[in-house]
């Protein structure tokens, strides 16, 4: 048995594609069809995030208004953390994923965040793929 990629989260073999995430899916390389890749994009702020946001907003532009500019300068600051903490998990939302038919049924066979790691994988099981498409060949030679 020859091995295409193996890694933290993901083993590819010339028969399986074994996923390793909080539960261990497997997937046998001759039953995926249609095998496509796809990014997913993140849903930015939650309802916890706006609503956290808006109130410091308010706190701010209240404090300016009682006690001055200088009293509403840590609010401020509030407001732009959480904005930024907002953005950077927004941009860590995105995620690839690789899907495909698998015996009748539409399924997510990998997915990472990191584009690096999901290229190794993507390369491994196109490599596994081509292999048993070549394979499969060898039955059509007429002699």
């Amino acid at each position: 048995m020859r091995t295409y990629y193996r890694g933290p989260d993901a083993v590819i073999t010339d028969t399986h594609f074994v996923w390793q995430s909080p539960a261990v899916k497997i997937f046998a390389i001759d039953d995926l069809d249609d095998v496509r890749l796809e990014r997913t994009v993140a849903g930015g702020p939650s309802g916890v995030e706006l609503a956290l946001g808006f109130g410091l907003l308010i706190l701010a532009v209240v404090a300016g208004l009682k006690f001055g500019a200088l009293a509403a300068t840590p609010l401020v600051v509030a407001i732009v953390a959480v904005a930024l903490f907002a953005l950077r998990r927004r941009g860590a939302g995105h995620a690839w994923e690789i899907r495909a038919r698998y015996r009748a049924e539409d399924v997510t066979v990998y997915t990472s965040p990191d584009p690096r790691i999901f290229n190794q994988v993507t390369r491994a099981l196109r490599r596994t793929i081509e292999r048993r498409a070549h394979r499969q060949s060898y039955g059509l030679v007429a002699g």
